[in-house]
């Protein structure tokens, strides 16, 4: 059932960019930007800035751009700027929103501070991408506020508010795509891939987060994510992917405790994975596991050294081990806290 819709939204973009193609010339791309009258806001000084690649975040790089933005009296800013097509947050009073950002296309929005729950009056040509990311927030903070209660359920009812959720944000999707057929062919792939992989995520969590595991998990479970692509290249940018193949291996391989349980991890992980960035990104994370877990004393040292050997990217591997901060000079690992992200 997932894959069948997440299919049919796929053929619903590729057919609109068909479509698109043959139609009459696009305007002259315009500079773009963004402008917005923030009502009651405490602090003056927002932040603007793009949505950071999962693999940049674990190589320890900033965000690709960045800008500080000051409103004035009224809460008005207007901010011409080059942006290139993509994600990006506007952060304001320790809130922040996600929006996408089209070539020649302005981000326009009317909002109070003190109402993050509140959809803003969006405006311009980025106003249909715009209340669609905010619906998307909205409904994915009410899933992950009782996403603790949903692990105390049994499989069949974990199963049927994932399944309403997954139901409502593609009905959404689809939705957006046949009212607005000349957005970006980006941003239609990236967020059917996003509702996708959320939701598969949240699959894969479910046998390690529930609170009762007396009644192994069934086979039909699994149903939905078996057939997904591990290495899909499609995907390589987007941060639910990374979060749902972390669950995945997680899941399927079970905990690092011991030496066996690293090399079953490798060997696991191998079989899988046959793009190194994803690779890279699972062991990583492993490695930053095992690092913060108080419980690992013996061979602590050589899960870590091994994980991080096999890291192929070089600036994951100094990221990682400039994190290791040791209590000894001699990288001691029995006392190792990595810093969080």
């Amino acid at each position: 059932m997932l894959n069948s819709l997440f299919s049919r939204i796929i053929l619903a973009v590729l057919i609109i960019g068909i479509t698109s193609c043959s139609s009459s010339p696009k305007e002259k791309p315009v500079k773009n930007g963004v402008d917005a009258e923030i009502h009651n806001l405490q602090d003056s000084t927002l932040l603007f800035y793009s949505l950071m690649h999962p693999i940049d975040i674990i190589k320890g790089k900033g965000p690709t751009f960045s800008k500080e933005i000051t409103v004035d009296s009224n809460g008005i800013f207007v901010e011409p700027m080059d942006l290139t097509e993509g994600y990006y947050f506007l952060e304001y009073d320790h809130n922040k929103q996600l929006y996408f950002i089209q070539n020649g296309k302005r981000l326009s929005l009317d909002f109070d501070a003190q109402k993050p729950s509140e959809k803003p009056d969006f405006s311009g040509k980025l106003k249909y991408e715009s209340r669609y990311l905010f619906d998307r927030h909205m409904a994915h903070a009410g899933f992950i506020a009782n996403e603790s209660k949903y692990y105390t359920y049994n499989e069949d009812d974990y199963l049927e508010v994932v399944n309403q959720l997954r139901g409502k944000m593609d009905t959404m999707l689809v939705m957006y795509i046949a009212n607005h057929p000349t957005g970006s062919q980006h941003f239609m792939q990236q967020e059917a891939l996003t509702n996708l992989y959320f939701m598969a995520s949240y699959l894969e969590a479910y046998p390690i987060m529930r609170t009762s595991n007396e009644i192994p998990i069934s086979k039909h479970f699994y149903t939905s994510t078996e057939s997904l692509n591990l290495n899909d290249t499609n995907a390589l940018s987007n941060p639910q992917f990374y979060e749902f193949i972390k669950n995945y291996v997680q899941n399927r391989a079970g905990q690092i405790k011991t030496k066996a349980d690293v090399y079953r991890h490798i060997q696991f992980t191998d079989s899988l994975f046959t793009i190194d960035q994803y690779k890279d990104y699972i062991r990583f994370h492993e490695a930053k596991s095992i690092a913060q877990d108080s419980t690992i004393v013996d061979d602590k040292n050589w899960m870590l050294d091994t994980l991080q050997s096999l890291i192929s990217d070089n600036e994951i591997q100094q990221f990682l081990y400039k994190n290791i901060v040791n209590d000894t000079s001699q990288r001691n690992f029995n006392n190792v806290i990595l810093e969080d992200q």
